[in-house]
């Protein structure tokens, strides 16, 4: 490792969030703490401080980052043209990615701020992004129902498969368990377009 006088507050920045990463990817969101994450990249907890304003913004940060990786992985997932095998295998990627990720992508649920603390627009960008994909795929197959009802229906969507992913992860996770799941999404999705497309308002 270099110096400390080597790294510019930029590098520090993104030591600390690799270091937190991998913290929470081995042990959990609850073994993340400040003082784990300067003994791994050599560091005082004040440096952390230096480039974090808390322990909050530290952990909205790898929330980000973790949004903005779901986000590249389910778009590399995708093919044209947009067809409703591209929602389900965006589904089904959605439950791979949280599988490979399973502390990071708990912790997007598992960590709340405070009552009355505002989450910042910054993470609500990031949050939209990912929602924005399973829009866009219904969007393009469908030509009948409002953006409004179209919106609501990439919601319900999502929030269906994060609740497979979820009950999956509380489980043992054998490949036995894995399979089950992505049978139940590709179930969520068939069942979802059906009834999609036979609504008429």
């Amino acid at each position: 490792m270099a110096r400390r006088s080597e790294h510019s507050q930029a590098e520090i920045k993104k030591m600390v969030l690799e270091a937190a990463e991998d913290i929470i990817q081995e042990n959990g969101y609850s073994a993340l703490k400040v003082r784990k994450i300067a003994a791994d990249i050599g560091y005082t907890v004040g440096s952390v401080y230096m480039v974090f304003t808390n322990m909050n913004d530290l952990i909205m940060h790898i929330k980000a980052r973790t949004l903005q990786k779901l986000q590249l992985y389910l778009q590399a997932q995708q093919k044209r043209p947009i067809t409703t095998e591209t929602l389900q295998n965006t589904a089904l990627a959605y439950l791979d990615f949280a599988v490979a990720n399973d502390g990071l992508w708990r912790m997007l649920f598992e960590h709340q701020l405070a009552l009355g603390e505002s989450v910042p627009s910054w993470y609500l960008q990031e949050n939209q992004k990912v929602f924005e994909l399973l829009y866009k795929i219904i969007r393009q197959l469908d030509e009948l129902h409002s953006d409004e009802q179209v919106h609501q229906a990439a919601q319900v969507l999502i929030k269906s498969v994060q609740g497979i992913v979820m009950q999956l992860l509380m489980q043992n996770q054998s490949s036995a368990a894995v399979m089950a799941s992505k049978a139940e999404v590709e179930l969520l999705v068939q069942c979802f377009l059906r009834g999609w497309n036979n609504g008429t308002t």
